[in-house]
Formats: structure tokens, sequence, C-alpha cells
């Protein structure tokens, strides 16, 4: 099976989950494309230093810049170290995978390039971009997206943050298929994860991602076995979120959340 796999920049799970993903027996990544878009959560660090303060902000920085300092001991060292890649482009490089980084991945230079790849499936890890028609019918087993929740509960935008904000007991992963609006799809594959009374948003980010990447190579299997059943994704029986305010942030971080 010939996968793509359309994510946006992540230090800490999103390079394990692909480097699962290369130990799957038969399925090859053809690709493996960032999504640099205004959306992208790399790009919005003046949005949480608004929302969560610069201390908050600050550890969480020091976080990624370690990420990037193993990154580039790992480069020095011709990736010799076996140190866990962190960055998308080091995980590709590891294993010999096409890197690209693009704006829009409903581009036409970019579908008639990947067109011509004849991918079996895309995998997207929360891509920040919504994949339009043109896009979604290139695979012949369609596009697939991990959302962090248990759907059709919290769907849309950081799912982490508003399961924390609404002070819920659990939350969830979920694999799903994707269509032309967001989480919206029919449900390949979910599990409940209980929420910790000290969760923060990036425990509960991590926990997510990484449950949710053991679900994806599950359902990257099944497929390719051509054992895969779904499940209706009933988006009225569940609840939609957006970006939070700078105001939610405030009064999350004042009620004891934090970022980090």
């Amino acid at each position: 099976m010939k996968i793509i796999i359309i994510t946006q920049e992540d230090a800490f799970v999103v390079p394990k989950n692909i480097e699962k993903i290369t130990q799957l027996d038969g399925v090859e990544i053809l690709k493996v494309v960032d999504i640099d878009s205004d959306y992208s959560l790399v790009n919005k660090k003046s949005y949480f230093i608004k929302g969560f303060g610069i201390l908050q902000t600050i550890k969480m920085g020091l976080n990624v810049v370690s990420a990037k300092i193993i990154n580039i001991i790992d480069f020095a060292t011709f990736q010799t170290l076996k140190i866990t890649p962190k960055s998308l482009k080091a995980v590709s490089k590891r294993y010999k995978i096409d890197f690209l980084r693009i704006k829009n991945p409903n581009d036409k230079e970019f579908l008639n390039s990947i067109k011509s790849l004849q991918p079996d499936l895309i995998v997207s890890y929360s891509a920040p971009v919504v994949f339009k028609k043109d896009l979604l019918e290139i695979p012949k087993h369609g596009c697939i997206n991990l959302h962090c929740s248990y759907l059709p509960h919290y769907a849309g935008v950081m799912p982490s943050f508003w399961t924390l904000y609404k002070k819920e007991k659990e939350t969830g992963a979920t694999v799903h298929y994707m269509d032309s609006k967001i989480d919206n799809g029919k449900i390949l594959n979910q599990k409940k994860i209980q929420i910790s009374a000290n969760e923060t948003m990036f425990s509960l980010i991590l926990k997510s991602k990484e449950i949710g990447g053991n679900l994806m190579c599950d359902t990257i299997l099944r497929i390719k076995n051509a054992n895969i059943e779904t499940t209706e994704n009933i988006t009225e029986n569940g609840n939609y979120f957006t970006w939070p305010t700078i105001e939610q942030f405030q009064e999350f971080t004042k009620n004891g959340g934090k970022l980090i």
C-alpha cells in the first residue's frame, strides 16, 4: 500500500507516528508533506503568548528549542546515533522519504504532482487545511485523519484545550474518513482516553496523539487487508469548537489550567 502523509510540523509525536508506519509490512510512505499555513500551531506564537502568558510560552518554547538541538545533533552525526526524530524533515531523511513543505495542499500544481504518484491512501495527522474534492478523490482508498477527541464530540480546533476548559474527565482519539467538512466523515477507529487530575494541555496532546498514532497504524493495516468497518459520525449528537479567544485562554489559566 502506497501512502502520502499530510500534516503540520510537530517536534514531539507525529515524527514517532510516522516512524511507526514505516514498520508496517507492505506499506510504503511515498511523501511526507508539511502544511506551513497561517493556521498551523507553530505559526501561532503571539496568540499563545497573549493567552497563556510569557512564562508558560517560554517553557513550551524551551521544549521546542530542545527538540531542534536534538535534530541538529542528529543531522551532524549523519543520524548514526539513532535519536528519535524530532521533526517531519528528520524522520523523512532517516527513512529516505521525499519531504515537501507547502502552504496549500489544494493547489493545482501539488495535486498534479501527487496524482502522478498514484497513492492508495492519504493520511492526515490534524492537517490545518480543509481538503477539497479534487484532493479527496486522488487516493484509491480515500483520505483518513487523526483527530484527538472522541468524535462526534469536540470536533474542530484544539480539542485538547476545549476538553480541559470544559473540565471533562475523558476525551479520546479518532481516525475517520475525510470529506469536505471538518471532522465529518465516517469513523474508522477510536478509543476513549482518561484525563488525569494534573493534566496540562501539552500532556494531553502528547497522550492523545500517541494513542491516535497506534490507532492509525491499526486502521492502515485494516484498509490494506480489506478488513475495515465504519461507524456513522453523527455530528448533530456531538459538538464543534473553533479557535479559543485570548480571553478564554486567560480564563483557563486563571482557573488553574496550564499549557505545559
